[in-house]
This record gives structure tokens, C-alpha cells and sequence, in this order.
């Protein structure tokens, strides 16, 4: 079975050779393979940390860096023992809205929740008051450095989850106001949109200068892949809420912007953004998109017309819980060349189970 090699020392190494061929979108027996061990829900990454943050308000001090190194091990250790192609990449707490926090937001935590709140009210003394949080900033790159440290070489870290543009602009303005204020008043959105792109560019590129090669390349963080230059997803999951025009005249620039700010780049959509992909697909820059098969909507079966238009010219990473009859329907219909697959499983031997299932599929 091919896969990640693991030392005596514990490292889980990437197939640097099936890792390369998925960049240069060569002719491949069957897709690179990743892993999702363990729930989406973000919480239930770093059960012994979140127990011990205080309820309420989250100041960037609360977040002692000590109370998650048993959740990053154990996550380490799971996704060690997957054997897939790609390692599993350490990166600062999914389950923060770091850029959020970074413009403004008050960030809260119930009970394992943690969400940012929206602050701004109105557009008045913009120039004032799109001031970053560099508190929040600096918290960030700490989080990094630390988890550097942590790694001691055993595995990759990469850049943490930033969201997008118009992710940020909900957060910050809510959700509703926020589109509506396209339309009444395009002109303020803009220049927030504008200055959260530049936020995202800073804070990614604030991670990348503390987080070292591994293994001759990078590790992506959440969809986990290799490259042997740095890189990182942006996502605005906020079009679930937009139009193709919206998206086109507002947020599609400023995701450019971002798919050329990193030596390579990726998108993370789920499919009521599915809408999207004739834009990003003009971005030369962008070298990959991701494709999540959420809980409910659109099926696997449902979204390879798209699967294959964006195989045409980019490369492709579809996430989720998979079935015999999906990894068929993509075997059938789709290239091998440019394509990845994160399964999402409880277990390793789940995981491992799934790669046999793959291999069966595409190798016999």
C-alpha cells in the first residue's frame, strides 16, 4: 500500500514523488490521498484546551499556548498512524476567527464555542476606525512560532485558517447589513473588503516567516496538502449568501488579490458557492480548489460536471465522508491527474481501510 513513510522516530513524511506529480497534474494511477481524523465540528479538536479558556470575552492573554499541546499530540498521533500521502499539518486553533479578531471583532467563548461579534455599526471616520488589532496579530505568529517548537521536526505546520474577505466583512458588519450594503451603498464595503484583503496578505504572510520547510516543502493546514513551495487556502463561505453578480464585481478581486499573495494558493468552497468556480478558474495564480460534500446539499454524484471543469486546468481536493459509490463515480468520470481526496473518517484504521477501498478502486 502506498502512503506516508514513518520513521522510527515518529514523523509522518509526505510521498514527495505522488505529491509532486499532483502539482505538475501528471498522469497518476489513482488521486493523492489525505485524511480528516475525527469530527468537523472545530471544538471538538481541543477538548482539554477549550475546557480551560474562561467564559466570555477572549483577550489574546487567555490564550496560553500550554493548555492545547495534549489536543495537538493527539491529533498528531491519530492522523500519524492514517498512512496516507500527505501528513497531517499543525497550525494555530481552527476554532478561532483569527482575522476576524485582528479587525476589531470582540471574540467570545461559551462552553467550547468561540465566535466573533460584529462591531461595526456604521461606515462614519473609516479612516479612524479600520485600525488592526496587533495584540491579536502578534498572538497569532506566537501560536506558530510555539507550534514550531512543538513539531520538533516530526511534522509540518502551515498557515492557519484566515477565512476571506467577505467572511470577515459578515463578521464585522453582520451577515444581512453586509450584503445589503452592496447594493445600497457599495463604496464603504469596498474599502473594508480592501482592507481586509491587505489583513489577510499580513497575517498570512506574518505566519509563513516562522514556519520552516518540512521534509524539502510545506505542509497546507485543514485540507491538508505538500507542496514544495509555501502556500495556504483563503475561503469565503459568506457567498452562500451572494449573488454570481455580487460575487463577481465585489468579491472575485480581492480573492485575486490573495491567490497571487502566497507562492501558491488554494480555495475552499462548499457547494452553494459551487457558483463561483468560472471566477476563480480566471485567477491564474490559483493552483488548486477544494470541494467540500457537506452533511446535506449538493452529492458527489451531484457535482462532477463541476469536478471535471476544474480538472480541465487546475487541480482538485474534494473533502467529506465518502462512499463506495462515490470514489466509483469519480473513478469513472474523472481524471486521476490533479485530483486529491481528504476522506473524513473517525479512526486511523478507518482511514487506512478507505485507502485500501481506493486503491481496490482505481488500481484493479
Amino acid at each position: 500500500m502506498a502512503g506516508a513513510s514513518m520513521s522510527a522516530d515518529s514523523v509522518a513524511l509526505p510521498d514527495v514523488e505522488r505529491c509532486r506529480a499532483f502539482w505538475a497534474r501528471e498522469e497518476v494511477d489513482r488521486p493523492l490521498l489525505a485524511a480528516w481524523i475525527g469530527s468537523y465540528e472545530a471544538a471538538s479538536l481541543y477538548p482539554r484546551g477549550l475546557a480551560q479558556l474562561p467564559e466570555g470575552e477572549l483577550k489574546p492573554s487567555d490564550l496560553g499556548f500550554e493548555l492545547f499541546r495534549q489536543d495537538y499530540e493527539a491529533l498528531f498521533e491519530s492522523h500519524r498512524q492514517a498512512a496516507v500521502d500527505v501528513p497531517w499539518s499543525a497550525f494555530p486553533l481552527l476554532v478561532m476567527p483569527w482575522l476576524e479578531a485582528i479587525a476589531g471583532c470582540r471574540v467570545v467563548h461559551r462552553s467550547g464555542n468561540v465566535w466573533a461579534e460584529p462591531w461595526l455599526d456604521s461606515y462614519d471616520r473609516l479612516d479612524e476606525r479600520l485600525q488592526p488589532r496587533l495584540d491579536w496579530l502578534a498572538k497569532l505568529t506566537e501560536f506558530t512560532e510555539w507550534l514550531v517548537a512543538l513539531s520538533h521536526g516530526r511534522f509540518p505546520v502551515g498557515v492557519s485558517l484566515l477565512r476571506g474577505p467577505a467572511d470577515v466583512l459578515a463578521a464585522m458588519r453582520g451577515a444581512q447589513d453586509s450584503v445589503l450594503d452592496l447594493i445600497d451603498a457599495p463604496e464603504n464595503p469596498e474599502r473594508v473588503l480592501d482592507w481586509v484583503t491587505d489583513l489577510w496578505i499580513q497575517a498570512a504572510r506574518a505566519q509563513l516567516s516562522h514556519i520552516r520547510p518540512f521534509a524539502g516543502g510545506y505542509g497546507w493546514s485543514i485540507q491538508n496538502l505538500w507542496s514544495e513551495e509555501p502556500g495556504g487556502w483563503f475561503q469565503d463561505d459568506a457567498m452562500a449568501y451572494w449573488s454570481p453578480s455580487l460575487y463577481r464585481r465585489y468579491a472575485a478581486p480581492r480573492e485575486a488579490r490573495l491567490s497571487k499573495s502566497l507562492p501558491r494558493t488554494g480555495c475552499h468552497l462548499h457547494p452553494p458557492a459551487i457558483f463561483t468556480v468560472d471566477g476563480l478558474l480566471e485567477m491564474p495564480d490559483l493552483g488548486v480548489i477544494e470541494m467540500n460534500q457537506d452533511i446535506s446539499g449538493k452529492r458527489i454524484q451531484e457535482m462532477i460536471p463541476v469536478f471535471s471543469h476544474i480538472l480541465e486546468t487546475r487541480r482538485l481536493l474534494v473533502w467529506g465522508h465518502f462512499t463506495r459509490e462515490d470514489l466509483v463515480a469519480m473513478k469513472e468520470k474523472l481524471p486521476a491527474r490533479g485530483l486529491a481526496l481528504q476522506p473524513l473518517c473517525d479512526t486511523p484504521e478507518e482511514v487506512r481501510a478507505m485507502v485500501q477501498e481506493v486503491e481496490r478502486i482505481w488500481l484493479e
